[in-house]
């Protein structure tokens, strides 16, 4: 009898083990399953009118709803186009705020300088649109506080983070970084002087070169003819490097800029100290390219002039490797084949105006130039 009871405990005591170890997940599942929540348009005895759904306080307003519609808000004018120019005037302090919070903000992805070659982008995150791209230094200012505003592609939007008045500091800033680095010599006071990078370099006492991975491959357009000299009889070579002057100083004059609104004058009213001039010597056809070398016989186009097209184009979005980022922006791998060289055509030189996010028109490139990029697209990636 001793032998059969340690028999029944020997099996009893397995068991009984396993109940009490299953015991405490039993319970974590019922207070998961069972919390105390309301579910959509379901009904609730927590309440006397029996609904889930409560009515708003008084005087509750969506976000932004007490914002009046204007061009400070929006940076868009009559006919929703995006305005250019500031609707505040432009001083020191603002600029100095602007790079402040650009800093904060935008160099993770965009970098000090603009060229769109972040800490996280160097670490894997989409490639970021370099601000000296000559379709961005082309934008009005109203784009910078439109995409800031809501968001563009892959960038989201800062609306909850940045005010409307740092939204604005901040594209007058980029305009200032822009003309920073595409400066001509009657862009700065008298008595400035536009200076090639590599002096800037070696005034500083930096090492030669020490700037080259921050900036963007040499363009033509930036080119920027040879600054006249105190003596009459020396004759200066031209500078074929980028340019570059301190941000601030070379806005100084752009305290003077004008107060724009969103009437039909302030349309038509530029803020001309910031608006950031063609530099000269920038070919009309190409958008930050180099020129295009002799085509390929046969008029195929030319692949290696379109490789550079397309980086400078088309890579921010589409990606260096033409893969995308779908469904935002779709692969341009085979794309000829799968929509007609008519197609491809037309978007380059149209755009897509009502995609999501719309595609940007291209007339700064000429057929040819959209031949030699159809000849790229059709080589494999």
């Amino acid at each position: 009898m001793t032998r059969s009871v340690r028999l029944q405990y020997g099996k009893a005591v397995p068991f009984a083990a396993m109940v009490l170890a299953l015991a405490p997940l039993a319970g974590c599942r019922q207070d998961m399953h069972d919390q105390p929540k309301f579910f959509p348009q379901r009904g609730t005895t927590m309440f006397a009118d029996g609904r889930s759904v409560r009515p708003q306080v008084v005087n509750t307003v969506a976000r932004s709803q007490a914002e009046s519609p204007s061009y400070f808000t929006t940076g868009l004018v009559e006919g929703g186009a995006e305005g250019d120019g500031m609707p505040y005037k432009v001083t020191p302090a603002v600029l100095e705020r602007g790079q402040e919070r650009y800093n904060v903000y935008c160099t993770p992805c965009h970098s000090r300088v603009g060229n769109g070659k972040g800490m996280v982008v160097e670490r894997g995150y989409y490639a970021a649109t370099s601000f000296h791209s000559y379709r961005l230094r082309s934008a009005p200012l109203g784009h910078f506080f439109n995409v800031m505003s809501n968001g563009y592609g892959a960038m989201p939007d800062y609306a909850a983070q940045i005010t409307p008045v740092d939204r604005w500091a901040i594209a007058a800033y980029i305009r200032v970084l822009q003309l920073s680095q595409n400066a001509t010599q009657s862009d700065v006071p008298s008595g400035a002087h536009v200076m090639p990078i590599a002096a800037v370099e070696e005034n500083a006492g930096f090492s030669k070169n020490f700037l080259a991975a921050w900036l963007e491959k040499p363009h033509a357009n930036y080119v920027v003819p040879a600054m006249a000299t105190p003596s009459a009889t020396t004759t200066p070579a031209p500078v074929t490097t980028p340019t570059t002057v301190s941000p601030l100083a070379a806005a100084s004059a752009g305290a003077k800029a004008p107060v724009v609104g969103g009437s039909a004058a302030g349309k038509a009213t530029q803020m001309a100290a910031l608006k950031t001039p063609a530099a000269p010597g920038a070919p009309s056809g190409h958008q930050d390219a180099a020129p295009a070398p002799a085509k390929a016989a046969g008029g195929a186009g030319n692949a290696e002039h379109g490789k550079a097209l397309y980086s400078a184009n088309c890579s921010m979005c589409h990606q260096p490797n033409r893969a995308g980022m779908p469904p935002v922006f779709p692969s341009l791998v085979g794309v000829v084949d799968r929509v007609g060289e008519k197609r491809v055509r037309t978007v380059a030189k149209e755009g897509i105006p009502e995609g999501k996010p719309p595609m940007p028109p291209h007339p700064n490139l000429t057929d040819d130039d959209i031949t030699d990029l159809l000849a790229f697209l059709k080589t494999k990636p």
